[in-house]
């Protein structure tokens, strides 16, 4: 209703219907969103979400919002208080990673995986950081190893399709030895020994078939 009514109203008797409903509702961030819309300053942006983060620390469409309204290094303070007030958004942890300097991004990636030890997502990331900095296939294929002791570990289970997948993702972003690594200790789960040649084949000819194709995910399937 309070959304209603400001946009029933322009300019400054919009902005102040908002006003009074951010009173009257403070933790509602579809208010506080559209308070800042209605802001034509930066600045004013930047202080309706700051007030607005303070109120609901754990909101991360605002922290999203706050974080995009920054340049690179003030992005990287604001993403430090998230993933301490939303530990559990890899949105917000994967962010920070990527501002970061490799150092850091290490040190970033070894509290996350503190606070996500059962969540691929870490692991892989930190698998293809190294790739990227030119970490011989042995130490991608060690990480790739200690994450599958820890998901075992976790009691996780993940399907051979979401197995496919991350590895595409790894071959999109360009980490083909995390793609390859990742192929090579999945690949066979969930397959009998009797239909294991059939069932590869035909992964790496679905993998040929997508659009776009994905060669190097079916060229490690073929390789393994």
């Amino acid at each position: 209703l309070w959304l209603e009514c400001a946009r029933l109203h322009d300019g400054r008797a919009a902005q102040a219907v908002l006003a009074r409903a951010v009173v009257k509702l403070p933790l509602n961030v579809k208010i506080w969103i559209a308070a800042v819309a209605l802001e034509n300053e930066l600045q004013n942006k930047k202080v309706v979400l700051r007030r607005a983060l303070e109120l609901v620390p754990r909101s991360v469409e605002l922290w999203r919002a706050a974080i995009e309204l920054e340049d690179a290094e003030d992005a990287k303070i604001l993403l430090g208080r998230a993933v301490e007030c939303v530990p559990q958004s890899m949105e917000m942890w994967l962010a920070l990673v990527r501002l970061e300097s490799h150092t850091n991004a290490r040190q970033v990636l070894n509290r996350m995986r503190q606070v996500l030890p059962s969540e691929p997502l870490t692991w892989l990331t930190a698998a293809r950081l190294e790739e990227a900095h030119g970490a011989p296939l042995e130490s991608i294929r060690k990480i790739i190893d200690r994450m599958l002791v820890s998901l075992k570990l976790g009691q996780v289970v993940i399907s051979r399709e979401a197995w496919i997948a991350h590895s595409v993702s790894c071959e999109a972003a360009g980490a083909l030895g995390t793609c390859k690594e990742l192929v090579r200790t999945t690949i066979g789960m969930e397959v009998a020994s009797e239909d294991r040649l059939d069932t590869w084949l035909a992964d790496a000819e679905s993998l040929l078939a997508r659009s776009p194709p994905q060669p190097a995910t079916a060229r490690a399937v073929l390789d393994y």
